[in-house]
């Protein structure tokens, strides 16, 4: 009786080659996968300092708004490597944000050679739009953040309002007082005006 030869322990080559295939794939995936995260940190990171470089940039801007200076409608570019800075600044039609009613409204009892509180005599607004735009390359392909902001010429309200005296009580010459507004109103207005004061003694 002839014995049968004990079977070798082992992998044949074809199980080898599988296994390898099988790694390969999964290195593949993960590698892929950790690449997207890498590239995915690089772009958030980018983003939250062009944000920050808008954020710096307007915040600027409205200090020199609030110290009284006058900005200049126009295109402004900067350079801050990464980044490219653009400031525009540019009359906004307020009258655009108003329901549809509302604004036409406004502009059909409106005299448009008469100065407002929105336009200048001129014709133009008073309310300048400020567009903080920050861009750079990503791998390749543009990005971008923005900010945006409203500025008032507030020497309207000293032109359209001019203040009733010099702090003591007593109007001043020709701006406001009833003396000179009795002169130019009507009869009606006249009288209107006499018994408010006579109400008022």
């Amino acid at each position: 009786m002839t014995s049968r030869p004990a079977r070798r322990g082992g992998f044949t080559l074809f199980e080898v080659l599988a296994g390898v295939l099988v790694l390969g794939l999964l290195y593949t995936v993960l590698a892929t996968a950790a690449m997207r995260g890498l590239r995915s940190e690089g772009t958030d990171r980018r983003r939250a300092e062009a944000s920050l470089v808008a954020d710096r940039e307007l915040a600027s801007i409205e200090s020199l708004i609030t110290s009284g200076a006058v900005l200049e409608n126009g295109l402004v570019e900067k350079e801050a490597a990464p980044y490219t800075i653009l400031v525009e600044v540019e009359p906004a039609d307020i009258l655009a944000l108003f329901p549809a009613p509302l604004r036409e409204e406004i502009e059909r009892s409106a005299d448009p050679d008469v100065p407002t509180l929105l336009v200048d005599d001129r014709g133009e607004s008073r309310v300048q739009r400020l567009s903080v735009v920050v861009q750079w390359d990503e791998a390749g392909l543009p990005d971008r953040v923005e900010r945006t902001t409203y500025a008032f010429d507030t020497s309207a309200l000293a032109e359209l309002f001019p203040s009733e005296g010099d702090g003591d009580g007593e109007p001043a010459a020709g701006e406001g007082s009833l003396s000179e507004l009795r002169k130019g109103a009507s009869p009606e207005i006249q009288k209107l005006i006499d018994d408010a004061e006579q109400e008022s003694q």
